[in-house]
């Protein structure tokens, strides 16, 4: 019987992510240097259905490593090429005399490894499996552990519903320093402004949910908040006084965006 070391399968396998490793992002992904977004994006799709980490052959689990390379590097030809600034710059390096293009750094391939991990986190908390979501988000952390996105949702993990109010004070208090750190993580801020609900502090939890849609205004859950407090304000102003904020922001939430839970929309893409 055939073994990991002799397969044909394994061996063709190797060989093949060898060559992809070596490859240039445009061949790597098997596009032109003119490819669309959407091109870019079908291209790593159909990619990924062979050389994702989870699709090793059964009966050939050693070479899952290469397959993780092969992955990652396709996950940065990706991001490389489907950024405009990005591919200009890296066809500028393939054109230098002997180049086949800049190989990718250690630093390179960690964010991209912490990227994965954190798609993984964001997966499994949509099927509500908190404790495994947050195994692949403290591997991310490790990876990148300087990535404020990262930390906030570590942070918002903390707070389970049954949470003494002391520790949510405490975790309102790491992402006051994560907002610090980057006062544009729309993340952070409806965090933030959810743990304030639960300590009743209303207008801080408002002002967090608008800063929120202030930075993304599709964001529909950190909208719906802002209509729900606007609409509990408007039922003790004279009668026509409804705030016009608040039809603006109900319209907002019924927009194209749509709405979905709470993990859904925040989590992106």
């Amino acid at each position: 019987m055939a073994t990991e070391d002799n397969d044909p399968k394994a061996k063709e396998l190797r060989d093949s992510a060898q060559k992809l490793l070596a490859a240039d992002y445009f061949v790597a992904l098997g596009v032109s240097r003119t490819a669309s977004p959407d091109e870019v994006k079908k291209a790593f799709i159909e990619a990924a259905k062979t050389w994702h980490p989870d699709r090793v052959p059964h009966g050939l689990e050693a070479i899952r490593p290469l397959f993780s390379k092969a992955f990652t590097r396709l996950e940065l030809a990706r991001a490389t090429v489907s950024d405009p600034a990005r591919r200009a710059r890296y066809i500028e390096d393939l054109s230098k005399p002997g180049a086949t293009g800049p190989a990718a750094t250690a630093g390179d391939i960690s964010s991209a490894e912490a990227t994965l991990e954190f798609r993984k986190a964001e997966g499994l908390l949509k099927k509500n499996d908190t404790t495994q979501a947050e195994v692949h988000l403290r591997r991310a952390l490790q990876l990148a552990p300087s990535n404020v996105e990262y930390q906030a949702l570590l942070v918002w993990l903390q707070a389970k519903s049954d949470t003494p109010m002391e520790r949510i004070r405490e975790l309102v208090a790491d992402l006051d320093r994560l907002i610090a750190r980057d006062d544009q993580s729309e993340r952070s801020y409806v965090y933030r402004g959810q743990l304030r609900k639960r300590l009743d502090l209303t207008k801080e939890a408002f002002a967090d949910f608008t800063r929120a849609v202030e930075l993304n205004p599709k964001n529909v859950d950190a909208a719906r908040e802002v209509r729900i407090h606007k609409m509990r304000q408007d039922r003790g102003a004279p009668k026509g006084q409804a705030t016009a904020g608040a039809a603006k922001t109900d319209a907002a939430t019924n927009g194209d965006g749509g709405v979905g839970g709470f993990f859904r929309k925040l989590f992106k893409r």
